[in-house]
Parts: structure tokens; sequence; C-alpha cells
């Protein structure tokens, strides 16, 4: 299945980019948020191999701002989370998506899963729920008080805000192609964010000029993670490949216990495997 692979792939592509975002921690969040969408937008270039240049109607641009302002919120709240939490902490919230997908992708797009599909996504949920076991001293429910105490409980946000940009994203992608759809979004969006931060990043020249190199990664990974997901919204419905792209929480946890030396990696690992097997259930379903 082509969109298993590429949801999968766009996963491992959020999980280097939250990484090196995680990394980046000391820079101004308003810099990091206007060259974390200037720099993606030269490699989304590569998706014209691929794809033409289409014919669009205004509805499709229309798409594309509502999506762009709901989007630049939700990438804010994301790097302010991963400022101030672990990326096995708040990552993993980003989970809640294809929950919230249930009812946005349904709504907008008129999409819902098969039964298996849906106890899939609950089972992923479930694991999210694993990741926080370390409060069951707290009682049963502990774990789920302990999103909403936890410094990265606007994560829960962001995967809310981030459930109706996909589903816009493929209306947009409909009205048009992947690549076309993704490249306008990022246009816009930096546009836009260059002229709101022009004097941030200004003021912060030297920083960008000596963190450069890691955004390049993160712009060559963010980029191909887009191409892929957008490409794989054209063959499988969105809580699908939401749900398989969440697998990026498995390279999350991994890459913050190994170079950002994270805690709390076995209850982050156990809570991963069983997004694992949910995922499995989406697959097959």
């Amino acid at each position: 299945m082509l969109w298993v692979i590429l949801s999968v792939l766009a996963g491992l592509g959020d999980a280097i980019s939250f990484a090196y975002i995680r990394g980046l921690h000391k820079l101004n969040t308003n810099v990091k948020l206007a060259l974390y969408s200037l720099i993606t937008l030269p490699f989304l270039l590569f998706g014209f191999l691929f794809y033409e240049i289409p014919v669009v109607s205004l509805k499709f641009y229309i798409i594309v701002i509502i999506n762009v302002f709901i989007w630049i919120v939700g990438i804010f709240l994301l790097m302010k989370s991963l400022e101030k939490s672990d990326l096995s902490i708040s990552i993993p919230m980003l989970s809640f998506t294809p929950i919230f997908l249930l009812f946005v992708s349904y709504i907008l797009l008129g999409e819902f899963p098969s039964f298996q599909g849906l106890v899939g996504i609950f089972i992923i949920v479930i694991g999210s729920y694993i990741l926080n076991i370390s409060s069951i001293n707290s009682g049963f429910f502990g774990p789920i008080k302990s999103i909403f105490d936890k410094k990265g409980f606007r994560m829960l946000g962001v995967a809310f805000l981030f459930s109706i940009t996909a589903s816009l994203a493929k209306i947009g992608i409909q009205l048009s192609n992947p690549a076309y759809f993704i490249f306008m979004h990022y246009l816009f969006a930096s546009v836009i964010l260059v002229i709101l931060f022009f004097n941030k990043l200004n003021e912060n020249k030297n920083q960008i000029k000596l963190n450069f190199k890691y955004f390049l990664i993160i712009g060559i990974a963010v980029a191909f993670s887009e191409l892929f997901i957008a490409t794989a919204y054209k063959i499988a419905i969105i809580p699908y490949v939401i749900s398989l792209k969440r697998t990026s929480v498995i390279f999350s946890v991994l890459l913050g216990y190994f170079f950002l030396k994270e805690k709390n990696f076995k209850q982050a690992i156990i809570g991963s495997v069983i997004m694992f097997i949910g995922a499995a259930l989406i697959i097959f379903s």
C-alpha cells in the first residue's frame, strides 16, 4: 500500500524536524516559525518533478489562505510546547489528531473509517495514555490528568487545529494536486510570517547564520514529509493517513532518548508500541 509507506515516511520526516526544533529551543519562537516555513519552500519544488502546475479556481486560494492562518497558530503552539517539554511528552499528544478527525473529516469531507480502523485509532490514543503512566500513583485516571498538567498540554489544541488543516489540505489537493497545494501553502505562509516577524529576523541574523545548517535539515525533512503526506491524502481517508503519520511518535521517542537524553523512556516506548499495534489494525482494515 503506497499510502502506508508515504504516511510512515512523513512521520519520520516529522520526527526529524521536531527533534531539531526542540534542539533550537533557545532561539526566538517567531524566528523559528518564519524560518521553518521559508527554508521549506525551495525544497517543495521537487514536487513539480511529478506534478504539473494546474489551473485552479478562486475557491482553491480561499482554502489555502484559511488553512495557512490556522496552520500558523498550530505550528506556533507546537514550537512553544517543544520549548517547554520533552519530545516524549509533547509529541505523543498529536496522536489525538485522528480522534478529532473522526468528526472534522466527516463534516468537511464525508469520510469515516471502518470498524476495525476505528478500533485502531482508539488503540493509538490508548498508547498515548500509557505514555503518561508515570502518574499512575495518583490513581487510574492520573495519566489523563497529567496530560493537562504538563507544560505540553497545549499540544491537544495543536492536535485539534491540525485535524482542521489536514481536512482543508485534502480539499485543496482535490482542487489542484499535492505539489501545487503544498507549495502555495508554504508560499503564502512564508510571505505572511516574514512580513510579521521581519524585525525579529533582522535582530537574530547572527543566530540564524549560526544555526542555518539545522534549519536546512528541518526544511528538507518538512518538505518531503509534506509531499509524502499530501500524496497519501489522494489515496486514503484522512483519519487513516494521519493515524499512520502519527507513528512519528515512535521515532520522536527514540530521537529524544538517544540524542537529547530525555527521561521516562520505558513508559514512552511501551506506549509507542501500543500505538504501533493500533496502526497495524488501520493498515489491514
